[in-house]
């Protein structure tokens, strides 16, 4: 299963660089929780596909041309770590903005239902169970 969870966010990660949250909302479970830990936006938690819609929503409001580079995709079982850059522009400025971090996605039945943000590979590691 967890290669297929591992296929599953690959292919999350290509609709959201193409269609942005609602090309990739079809792998997300509908109770999907999505918490968020500071590195974009201020720390919370957001339930549902409505609730990735306004923590989304939000991001557009900053940011424009928004794009998501993976650098490796971890098998942890259920669960699949994901370092990553976030590259976009500001939609006031203009100025391009550069993120790293990593993401946590928790996968049941072939879809994500929880995704948690953290600033560190290390720490999404810790959290996933495993250590660099």
């Amino acid at each position: 299963m967890s290669e297929e969870n591992v296929a599953t966010i690959r292919r999350a990660t290509d609709a959201f660089n193409r269609g942005g949250a609602e090309a990739a909302l079809e792998f997300f479970d509908p109770e999907i929780e999505w918490t968020t830990t500071g590195i974009f936006l201020e720390p919370g938690t957001y339930r549902g596909h409505e609730g990735v819609r306004r923590y989304m929503g939000a991001l557009a409001t900053e940011l424009e041309d928004l794009h998501s580079e993976p650098e490796e995709f971890i098998d942890a079982g259920e669960q699949v770590v994901v370092p990553f850059r976030l590259s976009a522009r500001g939609k006031q400025s203009g100025a391009p903005v550069d993120f790293s971090g990593a993401l946590v996605y928790s996968l049941r039945g072939g879809k994500i239902f929880r995704i948690r943000n953290y600033t560190e590979k290390a720490e999404a590691l810790e959290v996933a169970g495993l250590s660099e």
